[in-house]
């Protein structure tokens, strides 16, 4: 099976949670140093957050054979230095109902929490990093893993 890769908007998000990109509309404030926007994308996490940074590496087939979820915490996914596509699926679906997303630098991604995620994949390049925010030691308590039957991501 192999899934195509769509660019993350909004819309094809939000069953998955939400996104967070270039604003649109007047700046929420706004001095001649400065514009800023607020209130573009929304999670909440209960407890003390951490920050890590991931770097995926491009393999020679992109394709997934695990998901993870966690159940207590959303997870917020920014990149760095590239863009990468992270694979999703709606807890209770067939696996033939896993999306792909691309997320590029200056965009960010609220993950829900209990959605199956895969190891993001590097795009264009050949390694990826990306910031990583969720409820403290999430890592160490808070991930549930499975196997899943090898599935394919290609690029749009």
């Amino acid at each position: 099976m192999t899934i195509e890769a769509t660019h993350a908007t909004p819309e094809n998000f939000a069953p998955y949670g939400s996104i967070a990109g270039t604003p649109f509309g007047p700046p929420t404030s706004q001095a001649a140093d400065y514009k800023f926007w607020s209130d573009i994308a929304h999670y909440r996490i209960e407890g003390e957050t951490e920050i890590g940074i991931c770097t995926v590496f491009e393999q020679p087939v992109p394709e997934i054979t695990a998901l993870e979820r966690h159940l207590r915490t959303p997870e917020i996914l920014i990149p760095i230095d590239a863009s990468f596509i992270v694979p999703l699926l709606l807890d209770g679906k067939p696996l033939e109902e896993a999306k792909a997303f691309r997320v590029d630098p200056g965009e960010a991604i609220v993950v829900e929490k209990g959605i199956w995620h895969g190891a993001c994949l590097p795009v264009d390049e050949r390694r990826s990093s990306y910031f990583v925010i969720f409820r403290r030691n999430t890592p160490h308590d808070d991930v549930e893993k499975k196997s899943v039957p090898s599935f394919r991501v290609s690029v749009a």
